[in-house]
């Protein structure tokens, strides 16, 4: 209806479809509770009551949703597809909420251009099926249609304003105990009398008689009424079928349909001025009437061929004139044939049947033309052959002057007797018998051929009457249909003038945007318009004449001078004017050299100098060099403004050097060069698509190949297209050089090499054996803790032979057992012990805490100056060995200086990583190994490198030197696209330096448009994906944190996404799997694995605050966790919540999430809120619990569930690894060993999947609510109606607050309601 293409069939044909289906299904119904009337009811087995004798059996009361369906219904017989209920006083409330929104926002939808008259009839008849009032159905038109509707938003509007006893059945949700009991009849749309053949007049008798249908002539009613339906649904399959593309203007202009009713109306007249004449014996008037009738029916038949003519309208030609046309008698109104109403005026039918002209023909004919049975013995052998107890029919010869008539008498049973008298007349009172005959058989075989066999004068007549019956059905169809004709044709109007109305505040809106500035706020989002609507003509040149006085003065000062020297000794400094000459030649230049080659600072400073002081006719002035890492952005501009003399630090007063990164920049008006992350850059690219106020790029560290940096270089190669004036430097590593140069049409490469210096490498075993070490069997660095269990099969035979098979779970034994190399016989049997049994699976650093104190105990290096590096794998293992280097005696002396390096640690806290201490102190930095090629500390002589690094990649078995692009999921490389305004991800990507596959990108986009982030039919974000875009998390975690945020419980939200992104705190020693099974059982909460880890971290941080590390570590140890990972989830967690509100959201102060409430467990409602939240982030992956009870309740059986990618079971670390309920399940993740497994998984209920979850789809009759076509639910049709309005009301929330980031959404009124909502279910 709206113009889009819907996947569905025609939404009229369909309606018709459901219609003629709950027809059916309440036939049935009614035949049964008629039987149940006259009998009593007896309980008997299912199998004994028969197909057509429905028995209604007695047993113990059910209540449920008060439906026609609900008692044979597949969905009540299938426990599986749980109920959905609303409170009647919250629906109400939700109701007013989405009704007010809907005024708030009325007019607002896109009106199609492509409705006409037909698709409105459609509508309207659909609508109709459902059995809803007239009025009711055009009000619902009005305000749907004109806001750009369909038959589904039509529904929605009646489900919303209509109360619950205007619905039909199945629509709202009261409950009712199920009674056996008749219901009310299934309300077809207005189906016209059909025409009936004259009927005798009443005799004494009959009129005395009740006026009370026949039990057969009501089902014979009821089955004609579905035979029409069925007829309709059949037309309208065909009509849509055929349905001709042609122009709109065309429709526009003309509708056939109301100039054929038209006419037809004028025909009628004709036809009467006709009829007139012939008893005035006027033959002129007669003549001109009849010209009218042949040019009226001339014009129709023409417009019946029109591509948009309406075939429900069609009036049946009119058989040719007989030589003795019928004329309106007393009879003849009878035989206008209103089958199921006789008249009931009969002085009236007198006074007509006086005025009435006499109809006297001749039926004669010869033996010759037909030899077959007369129409009275065919009467009388067809009585004998199907009412064998009815005696022969009677027929009455009746006199009417010189001409005659005959009743005819059919005795059909006791109370149906059929007595018929034509109103035409004969010559003689055989022909009358016949005459008779004929219509009492027409009576009786109501719709079959019989007349085919028949005399042919008879089978003239016969087809006469069905003739003038089709003609008085459309005729009465016609003047039923003329209200909604007329209602449609008004209607349409309005439709026009609304669409009109838009097109034209559309262009307006469209010239207003053209005219506007972009905004100012690099998280702004770049206008609708592509690169190549931008423009460089408004740029200006800027004045960089108080930038030069600047930085001639700053070259002046003694702290340049100074550091010019140790500049001088670079291996770069020497390339200076090559580098700087190629770039004038070239606009781009590759830049290889090693580590130390001092490029990420020189390079820079060179083009800075060289515009500032030798290029004096220079318009623009801004360089912005990239990094991968902001701890690297931060040291280099503090480094470089150190060598340019600046005194106040970057971005300072009289800097011309600053840096910018996430959620922290330093730059002024002065700063001429500035270094970001990637990142950084890529939102500037938002708002300036052409970077125009840049003139030089220098992307660092090119070689990483990060997916940041590689998207970088597409957008730059399309921007150097469109730029003459911009130029860019990619700075390498040796490796790939000849590959960026090729991908920038092979510009040329200048090679640095870099300062090397003398290295002494010792291994692990050397460490053990000089420093003494002696791994302990108690130490949790021995053989002890295992990450990793391996599934067996064991088959255990019985004593009757019956095997039965048992999985089970052992850790893998990884060092036990093993031997070593004949290499390390050299070593001393405390080395090899430990190298035998260290666990290498974890960074022994108790280990690195003897090295350290060897280094400073060493006659060989304890008079060495310099500091240590120690590699580190993340922030967590940063942090424990900080903490252990603070307790320990041995360092807490003056003479260590502990330096935690990480780049969410603030930049002041690591500024002091770069500075040299004072001498006879020993700085110990623990850092990343991004200190390996990010950053430079000067002074570092020891490095212990720990041998563990943490890396992004899609499937684990790719090596480093792969590009990222393509290892890992591209979910936030389409974001970022779309929200750039660069086209369709797909063609985008094509352009990459590595391709990704297309495979890839179709499943990342699949994943966007599944939790909603992406338009189903164009690549276009949705508000939600605007947010997700300003998120560089993954996008499910972004999701559950945004919506975390918007429902006010932020701060466990954000923990529960850290363990998503980390791995379990749950530990399972050797040999007590039971104990720590049972420990974390004790855990356990809500059915969930998410809460119960949720459970854990509360635990351990009121251990933490109330009884210190001596508490925190016992609790750790008695609950089987792993304090290392607890403390990275805290790391993560807070991070997280950093992003969150950098992004413009910020938590909510007054749930009681935050501080010290935050350590108290959660009550019910509470774990319903942070379960929905769940949802919405893992609404791509939930199960349906294959329930199987056992007779056993001791037996645990293995949960096993049904995904959408087939069967998996529940894995056995999973505190539902035996959960046996009717039920949905989340999980993390999915992973194949012997069989498939669901790892960390939660039991949801069903709001949170009709919130949050897929497409929802609404079965009207089953009275199921589906989503994403396989999640079931039982739910009147009013409730799926809420859950897709909610939907639309959560869309506007982030609309709006895309359009205001600094609204704050802790009063909104859609956001309390759906909290209530959420928070009451199963109350």
């Amino acid at each position: 209806m709206g113009g889009k293409n819907k996947k569905h069939k025609a939404p009229g044909a369909a309606a018709v479809r459901a219609a003629v289906s709950a027809s059916r299904a309440k036939a049935a119904e009614a035949g049964a509770a008629a039987e149940a009337q006259t009998q009593k009811p007896v309980a008997r087995p299912p199998a004994a009551a028969g197909p057509r004798e429905p028995r209604v059996r007695p047993g113990p009361k059910i209540y449920s949703f008060n439906s026609a369906n609900d008692s044979g219904g597949p969905a009540n017989l299938d426990k599986s597809i749980l109920k959905v209920v609303i409170n009647n006083k919250l629906e109400q409330r939700i109701i007013g909420v989405i009704n007010e929104h809907k005024k708030q926002n009325n007019g607002k939808g896109v009106i199609s251009g492509r409705l006409t008259a037909k698709k409105l009839q459609d509508l309207y008849m659909a609508l109709q099926a459902f059995s809803f009032k007239t009025k009711d159905i055009e009000d619902a038109m009005t305000n749907t249609l004109l806001h750009g509707g369909d038959l589904h938003s039509a529904l929605d509007w009646l489900c919303l304003n209509l109360p619950d006893d205007a619905l039909p059945e199945g629509f709202s949700q009261e409950f009712e105990e199920q009674q056996p009991k008749s219901r009310p009849k299934f309300q077809a749309p207005p189906v016209p009398a059909t025409v009936s053949p004259p009927l005798q007049p009443k005799t004494r008798k009959q009129e005395e008689e009740p006026k009370v249908k026949p039990k057969k002539e009501e089902k014979n009613m009821e089955v004609n009424m579905k035979e029409w339906i069925l007829r309709y649904a059949e037309q309208q399959n065909e009509e849509e079928k055929s349905e001709n593309s042609k122009s709109l203007e065309e429709e526009e202009k003309f509708d056939p349909n109301e100039r054929y009713l038209h006419l037809a109306a004028k025909l009628l007249d004709a036809k009467e001025q006709a009829a007139a004449c012939k008893l005035e014996k006027n033959k002129q008037g007669q003549k001109e009437a009849q010209e009218k009738i042949r040019k009226f029916q001339r014009e129709m038949e023409t417009l019946e061929d029109h591509p948009v003519f309406n075939p429900a309208i069609k009036i049946s030609p009119q058989q040719n004139e007989r030589k003795r046309p019928p004329v309106a008698t007393e009879g003849e109104s009878a035989l206008n044939l209103n089958l199921f109403e006789k008249s009931t005026a009969a002085t009236e039918e007198e006074k007509e049947k006086k005025k009435a002209a006499q109809d006297v023909r001749n039926f004669d004919y010869t033996a010759r033309s037909w030899t077959g049975k007369s129409p009275k013995q065919f009467l009388i052998d067809w009585v004998r052959k199907n009412l064998p107890k009815s005696p022969n029919p009677a027929f009455e010869k009746v006199p009417v002057g010189r001409y005659w008539k005959c009743r005819v008498r059919v005795i059909r049973s006791e109370d149906d007797v059929l007595v018929v008298c034509p109103t035409i007349l004969t010559e003689d009172g055989m022909q009358a018998q016949h005459l008779g005959a004929t219509l009492a058989l027409y009576r009786l075989v109501k719709g079959q051929s019989v007349h085919q066999l028949l005399p042919p004068t008879y089978r003239a007549v016969w087809l006469e009457w069905s003739d003038a019956e089709k003609k008085k059905e459309e005729l009465n169809k016609m003047e039923t249909n003329k209200p909604r004709d007329l209602f449609i044709a008004k209607l349409l109007n309005k439709v026009k003038q609304q669409l009109q109305l838009q097109q034209q505040q559309e262009h307006s809106e469209d010239k207003r945007e053209s005219s506007e500035d972009a905004e100012e706020s690099w998280e702004n989002l770049v206008s609708d318009e592509d690169f190549s609507a931008l423009s460089l003509e408004s740029e200006k040149a800027e004045d960089l004449e108080p930038v030069r006085n600047l930085f001639r003065k700053l070259q002046s000062t003694p702290k340049y001078q100074g550091l010019l020297k140790e500049r001088q000794q670079l291996p770069v400094f020497k390339h200076r004017s090559a580098i700087v000459e190629t770039l004038k030649r070239h606009r781009v230049v590759v830049v290889a050299g090693d580590t130390g080659s001092g490029k990420s600072t020189q390079v820079p400073h060179f083009l800075l100098e060289d515009l500032l002081l030798n290029e004096p006719g220079t318009r623009k002035c801004n360089i912005v060099c990239t990094q991968p890492r902001r701890i690297s952005a931060v040291s280099l501009a503090t480094r470089v403004c150190d060598e340019l003399g600046c005194d106040s630090g970057p971005g300072g007063r009289n800097s011309v050097c600053g840096y910018q990164i996430r959620m922290e920049s330093r730059a002024s008006e002065s700063t001429r060069l500035l270094y970001c992350t990637t990142g950084v850059l890529l939102r500037k690219l938002q708002e300036d698509g052409l970077l125009t106020s840049v003139s030089h790029v220098i992307v660092d560290e090119v070689h990483e190949r990060s997916v940041q940096s590689d998207f970088l270089l597409v957008i730059l190669k399309e921007i150097l297209q469109k730029r003459s004036d911009l130029h860019l430097v990619l700075m390498s590593a040796t490796v790939d050089s000849e590959k960026f140069s090729t991908y920038f049409t092979h510009c040329p490469i200048l090679r640095i090499s870099g300062r090397s210096y003398p290295v002494e490498v010792f291994h692990l075993e050397d460490i053990i054996e000089e420093t003494g070490f002696v791994l302990e069997k108690d130490s949790e660095y021995c053989q002890k803790f295992l990450e990793e269990e391996e599934e067996i099969t064991i088959n255990v035979t019985s004593k009757g032979g019956e095997i039965k098979k048992y999985q089970e779970y052992i850790p893998v034994q990884t060092g036990a057992g093993a031997s070593l190399s004949p290499f390390y016989q050299k070593y001393s049997s405390r080395t090899q012990h430990a190298l035998l049994y260290m666990n290498p699976h974890k960074i022994n650093l108790d280990l690195v805490l003897e090295l350290l104190a060897y280094l400073d105990r060493s006659p060989q290096f304890r008079n060495m100056e310099g500091a240590v590096l120690i590699f580190l794998p993340g922030l967590a293992h940063i942090q424990q060995l900080y903490d252990l280097l603070s307790a320990d005696r041995r360092f807490s002396s003056g003479r260590y200086k502990v330096i935690a390096l990480h780049s969410i640690l603030s930049t002041h806290d690591q500024a002091s990583a770069f500075t040299l201490p004072p001498p006879g102190v020993r700085k110990i930095v623990l850092a990343t190994n991004i200190a390996e090629t990010g950053i430079t500390i000067p002074d570092v002589v020891f490095v212990i490198d720990t041998g563990r690094t943490k890396e992004n990649k899609f499937e684990g078995f790719m090596e480093y030197s792969v590009p990222e692009i393509l290892r890992v999921p591209l979910e936030e490389l389409c974001l970022h696209i779309m929200k750039c305004n660069l086209g369709s991800p797909e063609d985008f990507l094509s352009k990459a330096l590595d391709p990704p596959q297309l495979q890839v990108i179709s499943n990342a986009m699949n994943l966007l448009r599944k939790i909603g982030a992406c338009e189903l039919t164009e690549p276009k974000l949705t508000p939600l994906g605007q947010h997700l875009a300003a998120l560089p998390v993954n996008v499910k975690i972004g999701k559950m944190l945004i919506f975390g945020a918007i429902f006010g419980c932020l701060d466990p939200v954000a923990t529960l996404a850290a363990v998503m992104t980390e791995k379990s705190p749950f530990t399972t020693p050797i040999g007590r799997k039971d104990e720590a099974d049972l420990a974390k059982s004790a855990l356990a909460t809500a059915n969930s694995d998410h809460l119960t880890i949720y459970n854990a971290y509360l635990g351990w941080k009121k251990a933490r605050q109330e009884g210190g590390p001596r508490s925190e570590v016992a609790y750790c140890r008695r609950n089987f966790l792993n304090r290392t990972s607890l403390l990275t989830l805290e790391d993560v967690k807070q991070e997280l919540i950093r992003l969150v509100k950098a992004a413009g959201f910020s938590a909510s102060t007054s749930n009681g999430w935050e501080g010290s409430k935050a350590t108290q467990t959660l009550s019910f409602q509470e774990v319903a809120l942070l379960k929905a939240v769940l949802a919405a982030g893992l609404s791509d992956s939930v199960g349906k619990i294959l329930c199987t009870r056992s007779v056993d309740i001791t037996e645990k059986l293995a949960c096993m569930v049904e995904t959408a990618q087939g069967k998996a079971q529940v894995h056995p670390s999973s505190v539902n690894r035996d959960l046996q309920t009717y039920g949905w399940l989340l999980y993390q993740e999915k992973v194949r060993y012997a069989r498939v497994y669901l790892r960390e998984t939660t039991l949801i209920s069903p709001f949170p999947v009709l919130l949050f979850g897929g497409d929802i789809e609404v079965q009207h009759r089953e009275r199921l609510l589906s989503v994403d076509g396989w999640i079931h639910f039982q739910a009147p049709v009013k409730i799926a109606v809420i859950f897709k309005q909610l939907r639309v009301l959560i869309d506007s929330v982030l609309r709006k607050k895309l359009e205001n980031p600094k609204m704050s959404l802790e009063n909104d009124k859609i956001l309390q309601i759906i909290t209530e909502l959420i928070k009451t279910e199963n109350n």
